[in-house]
């Protein structure tokens, strides 16, 4: 399995394990048979259940088209929404525990994730993938055209993460990071964090909650997906903890 390392703006070295091919296609596989569901599903629900092709029959070729495309836009758009929307991870990389990421270890923007998903379309829809196999193959950094384009891979969150600096944790090595990014937060950046999200708790202080979740967002580059503000927090410390422990 290739060994990717990033630096981050901290100057801190941090050596992941690329995604290995076999779990790209097994990734790959579930979201086309989720796709495929969706699909028969909707064609079952729509044409056996609701005889929908007769309204389709009464509209000319464009209406009928522009109808079948929003339909089924869920499948053509659904790779583009789930990295976007969920941090690089459609159902199947969430599944395989595999990310996309940006070598520079920046969170992959909107525009990055767009630019792979055009990018499928010459090295895995039209030529059933093999263009992205060989690359992915023969690249030192385990990237398809789409990776190599945008200057991200997909990296694997089971492995263990090599930092050169340490910081005490009692988290299992089986636990899974959120966001990679938050080795940009120094042990002094981490140890304000902790005593202001404590201060905050105690005295029930949201908008110090708010201030210190964009004050994380701004130096990591993340966003809170989450709508419970604290489990954003306790993830950011959680996966610190891991991320700089041995």
């Amino acid at each position: 399995m290739t060994e990717i390392t990033i630096d981050t703006a901290q100057n801190v070295a941090i050596n992941f394990k690329a995604a290995s091919l076999g779990e790209r296609i097994l990734a790959f596989a579930i979201d086309m048979l989720l796709k495929f569901s969706y699909a028969i599903a909707m064609y079952f629900l729509l044409f056996k259940v609701f005889n929908f092709g007769r309204i389709l029959n009464s509209l000319d070729g464009w209406e009928a088209n522009s109808i079948l495309f929003f339909i089924y836009s869920p499948v053509v758009f659904y790779t583009l929404f789930f990295e976007s929307w969920s941090n690089g991870q459609t159902p199947g990389k969430r599944m395989m525990k595999i990310r996309v990421v940006k070598i520079e270890g920046y969170q992959a923007r909107f525009s990055d994730h767009l630019s792979r998903w055009i990018s499928r379309l010459f090295d895995i829809n039209i030529s059933m993938g093999l263009p992205a196999m060989l690359c992915i193959i023969f690249s030192n950094k385990s990237q398809r055209l789409g990776d190599i384009v945008t200057d991200t891979t997909v990296i694997s969150l089971r492995s263990n993460v090599n930092l050169s600096h340490r910081f005490l944790s009692d988290l299992s090595t089986e636990y899974i990071v959120t966001f990679p990014t938050v080795v940009r937060l120094s042990d002094y950046d981490m140890n304000i964090i902790k005593k202001a999200y404590k201060t905050a708790l105690m005295q029930k202080d949201h908008q110090m909650i708010n201030q210190l979740i964009l004050k994380i967002e701004e130096v990591t580059s993340v966003k809170n997906q989450y709508s419970d503000q604290n489990k954003f927090i306790q993830t950011i410390i959680n996966d610190f903890n891991h991320l700089t422990s041995n």
